[in-house]
């Protein structure tokens, strides 16, 4: 007897949904997509509905949007629609959201796994993403599968560790960001080539994931294009910066992150790549 694919629905078709989504039909998922618009390029195999009532019949439910509010508005609109699905969130959502959103779900008998992630565009292409995940032990093995096609999943704890782990790690990778920037214009204007900067830096103690892929693949050739929104990584750093808080954890530089990145936000508006920072910090006076 033939055994039919599991199905899976994936609410939110940006850059990265587009990219993640394939990764699950090589693997033999069945995947039926929605967005508020469907995508020009709809990749080959990857059903869509513009009726979310429609992936109430999945196995599997993964959201990957702009927001707990707007994940939680699609929970609720899928459960009332009869979805008896495992819930898988990806976005970047504040871990507080997820921790509620976690015991409604399990208030009707559902698993719910928070598992943001970290690579951009690029790692999502290759099937190379880091997953950070909270939730159940026994929501987490029921996900692995799946997350496992898109990239490394590791479990953090409960719900909301995921999404607290991407919010650290992302206020951890913009202070580095704006360091980096700042270095490399104050080197450029002493004198120093860019990829002199670049081989010193990256042998030594400073080196980063901005310094290490950032500069020469987004900043140095113009092109600002890495497909990570600067909102977004303004989002993330709001959220960890208030986790911080609650913890006691904070101090000037969280606050300097966060009020530079802001800043950089409303000189170059809200469709900025995080790598247009640069700009930002230099004021378009340092040329790379």
């Amino acid at each position: 007897m033939t055994v039919a694919p599991m199905k899976i629905g994936f609410v939110g078709l940006g850059q990265m949904g587009l990219v993640m989504a394939p990764y699950l039909m090589r693997d033999g998922w069945h995947v039926t997509g929605h967005d508020l618009v469907a995508p020009a390029d709809l990749p080959d195999g990857l059903d869509f509905s513009a009726d979310l009532s429609d992936l109430a019949s999945s196995d599997v439910i993964i959201t990957m949007l702009p927001d707990g509010e707007v994940v939680t508005r699609v929970v609720d609109q899928l459960i009332t629609a009869g979805a008896r699905a495992l819930f898988i969130d990806m976005s970047s959502s504040h871990p507080d959201e997820s921790r509620v959103l976690a015991h409604r779900i399990s208030d009707h008998g559902l698993d719910f796994v928070d598992a943001p992630v970290s690579g951009g565009v690029a790692r999502a292409r290759t099937g190379d993403l880091t997953i950070m995940a909270g939730g159940s032990e026994a929501a987490f093995t029921r996900a692995l599968p799946v997350l496992s096609c898109m990239g490394h999943a590791v479990h953090l704890g409960p719900a909301g560790c995921g999404h607290a782990m991407k919010a650290l790690n992302n206020y951890v990778s913009a202070a580095g960001l704006i360091a980096s920037f700042q270095a490399l214009a104050t080197a450029i204007d002493s004198g120093i080539a860019p990829d002199r900067f670049l081989d010193v830096i990256n042998g030594s103690t400073g080196r980063n994931n901005t310094t290490q892929v950032k500069i020469d693949r987004f900043v140095l050739n113009g092109g600002y294009d890495s497909g990570f929104a600067l909102a977004l990584m303004e989002k993330d750093v709001s959220i960890a910066a208030s986790l911080l808080a609650a913890a006691g954890y904070d101090g000037a530089v969280t606050g300097a992150v966060l009020a530079q990145l802001r800043d950089g936000l409303a000189a170059l508006g809200d469709g900025a790549d995080h790598t247009e920072m640069y700009r930002a910090v230099t004021g378009d006076r340092s040329k790379p």
